[in-house]
């Protein structure tokens, strides 16, 4: 067996399991770079329309300086000298705009916070904004969804970051039509959902063995019908509906990039988990292995309508810190599903 290696296009979406029915369609969350419709400093500032409610802050947290007349940035303290850490996603229209996937074009702009594809739920830049127009926390003490410039980013320049200092953090990502190809989400419905993604966990947290990381499949009855995440010390874990989590084999490498590819069969509601995973030992991506196939996942399925990022934070077990999570090139397949479905590796 070999890693997949899945690509951005359409052209490129490689399906797994079974044979598969003809008309599938490739979504497009994509890698957060500028022409998916993420913006990091060094491309521009987002300028701030003073949007009712939005919050502002005072340029290096001292008032007389004004506000910083931008959309405020992941980074502390908001001097704009920073030009890798982007705003954070749910304060701009972040994923609505760029080329990439047949994209509409455009440039990031500010929005009324939560009004766009991200919305912060708990957490995150709802905790920054408790004492606005001063900036809450310190250099070593953010909260935050956002685009990050990174060095090493699986693919272009930049990543999705999520960072929860002081607290836990709830982001929701609604799906929307580029996403799947020009086709509303609900039409996901009666589907083999196949949803790739590379991530790189942190390596602060590792004395802390319980569950740090989940990322749910939220349906258009707003049900989670699936969860997969990581504990501190890095191992893929996954929960099933009103379950707990299961605690898998694999461990996901710090020092490099790992594949995982969940797999949501909405008529036959079961759940599949395929992972290529670092090894930080040997510096090398291991070979695809199928951790979970065709479970059950106990309740009727609708159309995969959105994803929830939940990330532990604040004070954690044993010492340990929150830092980085990253996210880079997520790829989705959409297609009928084969009657009886059966997940077999790619050769």
């Amino acid at each position: 067996m070999t890693p997949l290696k899945l690509k951005l296009c359409l052209c490129a979406c490689v399906l797994l399991g079974a044979t598969l029915w003809p008309r599938s369609a490739c979504a497009y969350l994509g890698s957060f770079e500028e022409q998916d419709g993420y913006r990091i400093p060094l491309d521009g500032q987002i300028l701030s329309a003073f949007l009712a409610g939005d919050a502002q802050f005072y340029l290096n947290n001292i008032d007389a300086n004004g506000y910083t007349g931008v959309v405020p940035l992941g980074a502390y303290p908001n001097t704009l000298g920073d030009s890798t850490h982007g705003a954070d996603l749910s304060r701009y229209n972040a994923g609505e705009y760029g080329t990439s996937h047949g994209g509409p074009g455009g440039t990031a702009a500010d929005i009324v916070d939560n009004s766009g594809l991200w919305r912060a739920l708990a957490g995150g830049r709802l905790n920054e904004d408790m004492d606005t127009p001063y900036y809450y926390g310190g250099s070593f003490a953010r909260d935050y969804v956002q685009a990050y410039r990174y060095p090493g980013a699986r693919t272009g320049s930049a990543v999705l970051n999520l960072l929860a200092s002081d607290a836990n953090l709830s982001y929701a990502y609604t799906l929307d039509a580029r996403d799947f190809n020009g086709s509303a989400p609900s039409s996901s419905g009666a589907s083999l959902i196949q949803m790739a993604f590379w991530l790189c966990p942190s390596d602060w947290d590792d004395t802390d063995l319980d569950n740090i990381l989940s990322l749910s499949l939220v349906d258009a009855m707003d049900q989670t019908v699936f969860q997969v995440g990581y504990t501190g010390d890095n191992m893929l874990q996954y929960r099933l509906p009103d379950g707990t989590w299961q605690t898998t084999t694999e461990r996901l490498g710090s020092a490099g990039w790992s594949e995982l590819v969940v797999i949501l069969d909405t008529v036959n509601n079961t759940a599949g988990i395929a992972v290529s995973a670092y090894d930080d030992n040997t510096s090398s991506l291991g070979s695809q292995t199928y951790v979970l196939s065709n479970q059950s996942l106990g309740l009727d399925s609708d159309a995969l309508t959105s994803l929830q990022w939940d990330l532990r934070g604040g004070p954690l077990n044993n010492g340990a810190a929150s830092f980085k999570n990253y996210f880079d090139d997520f790829s989705f397949t959409v297609s009928p599903p084969h009657a009886d479905p059966e997940i077999i590796p790619s050769a």
